[in-house]
């Protein structure tokens, strides 16, 4: 009880406790940070730390993981009373992004998925989405909007931070690192919109994510946060296969020109005439694509030309495509140089031949240790020398179709264009 006469001073919560403060000032370290890191040569540092380990019993245990068990333990106990099922799931979906992710991007790289180097693009901008929302929910904001305008200004941050570094740095501009941006702000998105969900308010939110008018994509959280997903997911799609600066005009064409089709199909599948008409298409492309594979399955590289490979039937069109020994194959990175990290994958499948079809032209295939077409390097994963054949796409297709005749265990980079 105050005393008469006294006067109760109570301390009001001042400009240092905005969120809008804290938003802008997260924004302003989002761009800042990249620079403070590259100009103090602390990059190395970072990767340093995320290969550290630690011996303990006589086996040696990467440090991020125990580092990431302490505090998420931690944060178990001080905030337990905070957790539902919907944080959980929202926690869970975050993990299998994070996976996804790192089975597209950088596949040459090989990356741990604890690597902190790898995570620092999902960890940044998923906070960033977190500061975005906690700013703008108070001030009444619908969530989508809310929405709209983190992914939009993530993209922009991104792009800025993308360009300047080739001012500031010897890095290049990447649109992988643009999109992993994209990626983390969506983790992010995920986390507030579930997190901040009750299960009665999700469910209702389930019952409509098509809609009549285009424009109530936009305003219904739900339906536009599968949207963003994606859009997002094509982006890191084609800018992990067209890294090279170059080519960003494919990146954008084709991740704009996928998400239409996506969209375009989304929304008639609400319709009978569209749903009917969706699976009648399918159909027949799975009935062509069958034909043609069964036709051709005992064969190889049926066909090569610039821009179009077919390798047991199934067509492959622009991307540069990998085919393991096994005979599986997928999209990679279309690049003309490879760099001692993708030299190393290359190694550590264990293949006796490694053959490079670089390009129509001959233009790829460039970063081995000697600029002849056949050569040798030691494999210390095999204990053995693997021999490396560059050849032109076309020359390239015939040596590996007579190789795999042969039964030989051999692994085959196809450039489709140059």
């Amino acid at each position: 009880m105050a005393l008469k006469g006294s006067r109760t001073t109570q301390i009001q919560p001042g400009w240092m406790y905005s969120t809008r403060l804290h938003a802008v000032m997260y924004s302003f370290l989002l761009v800042v940070t990249p620079f403070i890191l590259l100009q103090n040569f602390l990059v190395e540092a970072v990767g340093n730390i995320s290969i550290a380990t630690v011996e303990l019993i006589g086996y040696k245990i990467p440090v991020i993981p125990v580092i990431a068990l302490i505090f998420s333990t931690f944060a178990l106990v001080v905030y337990r009373s905070y957790i539902t099922k919907l944080r959980v799931l929202s926690v869970v979906i975050v993990i299998l992004l994070i996976g996804l992710s790192q089975q597209i991007t950088d596949y040459y790289f090989g990356h741990n998925f604890y690597d902190l180097q790898q995570n620092w693009h999902y960890i940044a901008y998923g906070i960033f989405s977190f500061m975005v929302y906690r700013d703008l929910l108070p001030r009444g904001f619908p969530l989508a909007k809310i929405m709209l305008i983190t992914f939009f200004s993530a993209l922009l941050f991104s792009t800025f931070d993308e360009t300047f570094q080739m001012k500031m740095s010897a890095r290049i501009f990447d649109m992988s690192d643009i999109a992993k941006d994209v990626w983390g702000t969506l983790m992010g998105m995920v986390i507030c919109y579930l997190g901040g969900r009750k299960e009665r308010s999700l469910l209702a939110d389930r019952k409509r994510i098509r809609h009549p008018k285009l424009k109530q994509y936009l305003k219904h959280p739900f339906s536009l946060l599968i949207l963003l997903t994606v859009f997002a997911l094509l982006f890191i799609i084609f800018s992990s296969l067209f890294a090279d600066f170059p080519h960003w005009k494919y990146v954008i064409l084709l991740t704009v020109g996928c998400f239409s089709l996506f969209f375009f199909a989304f929304h008639i599948s609400q319709f009978k005439w569209g749903k009917y008409g969706l699976i009648v298409i399918a159909a027949a492309g799975l009935l062509v694509q069958s034909y043609f594979f069964l036709k051709y399955r005992s064969g190889h590289i049926v066909h090569s030309q610039f821009g179009l490979t077919i390798y047991k039937g199934i067509p492959i069109v622009f991307f540069d495509v990998l085919i393991f020994p096994d005979g599986t194959l997928r999209p990679v990175d279309k690049k003309h140089y490879f760099n001692s990290r993708d030299r190393t994958f290359f190694l550590k499948q264990k293949t006796d031949i490694i053959i490079i079809g670089s390009g129509i032209n001959g233009n790829g295939g460039n970063g081995f240790p000697e600029k002849t077409a056949n050569q040798f390097l030691y494999n210390k994963y095999t204990k053995r020398g693997t021999q490396v054949v560059i050849l032109k796409t076309p020359q390239a297709c015939k040596l590996f179709n007579k190789l795999k005749k042969q039964n030989k265990n051999v692994l085959f980079v196809i450039h489709s264009t140059c």
